[in-house]
């Protein structure tokens, strides 16, 4: 997602926002990598939690305006899939 698109107005609210949900995705998923099987759970729901927070700012983005249809489902199909591949590495973890 190309959030400097965004007006310059946003960069406080809704950039920063989608920014930091995005990239708490990977950190978590990096940083519960290599604990126990319960703690890397704990940190892929964390993970999980920011997805589903950028599926509301990706909406928010796109009702505003702020990107286009095509972006807009793109960046949704990209976390349908990142949402399926945490869950399914969570349920491949064994406590």
């Amino acid at each position: 997602m190309k959030t400097k698109r965004f007006p310059r107005d946003e960069i406080y609210g809704l950039t920063s926002q989608f920014r930091r949900a995005s990239t708490s995705i990977a950190l978590n998923r990096a940083e519960g990598a290599g604990s126990s099987n319960s703690e890397f759970k704990r940190y892929l729901q964390i993970a999980m939690n920011s997805v589903k927070e950028s599926v509301v700012c990706n909406e928010i983005a796109f009702r505003q305006k702020y990107i286009d249809e095509n972006d807009h489902q793109k960046f949704r199909n990209d976390l349908t899939e990142l949402s399926k591949m945490l869950t399914a590495l969570k349920k491949y973890l064994v406590n």
